[in-house]
C-alpha cells in the first residue's frame, strides 16, 4: 500500500517547543562463540532504519440473531493517523548519519570494512541482486519509510513487484545467508543493523464491545513489537488487519557450522526506548456500536427485524517539527547502535 502523501499534508503546520529526551534504555543481547572470532574484517550486509509515518486499522463486528430474541446490526469502524511535515530527505539524513557513525566506530577499533564489490564475488551472492541505498522504500513495512544509507551497496535475494525486498535464507531468515557469506569471506564478521522508529502504540487496540479501535501516540525506538495495519489485499475479510513483527537489533555473525552460525551477537532491548517531546501524546478512538432491534415488525410471514448497520471513521493528522523528529530519531538510534557495537567489540577480547 502506497502511503497517502496527500493525507499527510492535509493539516496546517504547528510546532511544540518541547525538548526531545530519551526514555530508559534497557539493552540486552544473545551472544555465543565470540571467543572464536579471529578476523578483524567486517562486511555490513544490511543497514536499514524504518520510520513509521502512517497507520490505519479496521474493526468489524458481525450482526445477527441475539440470544433471548431480536437481531443486531453490523458495526464497522476505521481509524487512520499520520504524521505531517516528515520528509524523505529528513529521515534519509538520519540514516546516513547513523551509518557514518557506525562505520567510524568500527574503524576506530581497527576493523577493516569489506566492500560490496568483494562480497559480490562470493558464491553466496552469485544469484543475488545488488541494490544501492539512498532511496526510500514504502513497500518494506506497512505505513513506514524504509531507508538505507546513501551510496551504500547491499544484496537482496529478490525484489517483489511492490518493491519489497527479500533478504533470502531459510524462512527468509538472513542469518543463514550470513553464515554462508562469512565462510566465503574467510570467517569475516557480517553485520546486520535494523531499526524501527514507531509512533502508534497498539496495546489493547481492539478492546470492548462493538467495533472499537483505541490507540495512542508514542514515538519510540521499538523493541520486539508488531505493526498492525489494515490488510492490503483485494480479497479479505471485513475488518481484517495484518500483524507484522518487528524488532530493532544490531547483529554480528561469523563462521559457518552445518547450516548455522559459529559465533553471533544479537543486540536488542528489553523494552522500547521512548523518544519524548517530539509527537504530542494523543489517545485516538473509532467506535461503532451494534444496534439492536428487539421488537421487530409483525407480518403475515413472521416478525421482520431491521436493525441499522453502524459505522465510524476517525482520521487524525499530527503536525510534527521535523527538526525535533530527526533529532530524536538520531539520538535514539545512535545510543542503541553505539552501545551494542562497543559491547560486541569488547567481548571479542
Amino acid at each position: 500500500m502506497r502511503i497517502a502523501l496527500s493525507f499527510l499534508l492535509a493539516a496546517l503546520s504547528t510546532s511544540h517547543c518541547i525538548a526531545q529526551t530519551l526514555g530508559d534504555f534497557k539493552p540486552k543481547d544473545q551472544s555465543y562463540g565470540l571467543n572464536k572470532i579471529k578476523s578483524k574484517r567486517l562486511y555490513i550486509a544490511s543497514f536499514t532504519v524504518n520510520y513509521q509515518v502512517y497507520n490505519e486499522k479496521e474493526d468489524f463486528k458481525q450482526g445477527g440473531r441475539m440470544l433471548g430474541g431480536g437481531y443486531k446490526g453490523d458495526a464497522k469502524s476505521s481509524l487512520s493517523v499520520g504524521l505531517e511535515n516528515i520528509t524523505e530527505a529528513g529521515v534519509q539524513g538520519v540514516t546516513d548519519r547513523l551509518y557514518q557513525d557506525f562505520v567510524a566506530q568500527l574503524k576506530a577499533k581497527g576493523i577493516e570494512i569489506i566492500s560490496a564489490d568483494e562480497a559480490g564475488k562470493t558464491d553466496t551472492y552469485s544469484d543475488f541482486i545488488k541494490v544501492t541505498g539512498g532511496k526510500i522504500n514504502e513497500a518494506q513495512f506497512p505505513g513506514t519509510l524504509a531507508s538505507s544509507p546513501s551510496g551504500y551497496e547491499y544484496f537482496v535475494k529478490k525484489i517483489e513487484k511492490s518493491g519489497k525486498e527479500k533478504a533470502g535464507g531459510f524462512l527468509n531468515n538472513p542469518a543463514f545467508v550470513h553464515a554462508k557469506l562469512s565462510k566465503d569471506l574467510d570467517d569475516a564478521i557480517v553485520a546486520d543493523v535494523d531499526l524501527f522508529i514507531l509512533f502508534v502504540q497498539d496495546k489493547d487496540a481492539w478492546d470492548g464491545a462493538g467495533a472499537n479501535i483505541k490507540v495512542r501516540t508514542n514515538m519510540r525506538l521499538a523493541a520486539e513489537e508488531a505493526i498492525q495495519m489494515t490488510k492490503d489485499a483485494k480479497i479479505k475479510l471485513k475488518g481484517q488487519n495484518d500483524i507484522i513483527r518487528v524488532n530493532s537489533q544490531v547483529g554480528f555473525y561469523s563462521g559457518k557450522m552445518g547450516a548455522g552460525i559459529v559465533s553471533s551477537y544479537i543486540g536488542t532491548m528489553g523494552r522500547s526506548m521512548g523518544i519524548d517531546g517530539v509527537i504530542e501524546d494523543k489517545k485516538l478512538q473509532a467506535f461503532a456500536k451494534n444496534s439492536a432491534d428487539f421488537v421487530g415488525v409483525k407480518t403475515i410471514y413472521g416478525t421482520w427485524y431491521n436493525p441499522s448497520n453502524n459505522s465510524s471513521t476517525s482520521t487524525t493528522v499530527i503536525p510534527v517539527d521535523e527538526k525535533k523528529y530527526v533529532g530524536g530519531a538520531y539520538a535514539a538510534g545512535k545510543k542503541f547502535i553505539d552501545f551494542h557495537t562497543e559491547d560486541f567489540l569488547k567481548k571479542l577480547k
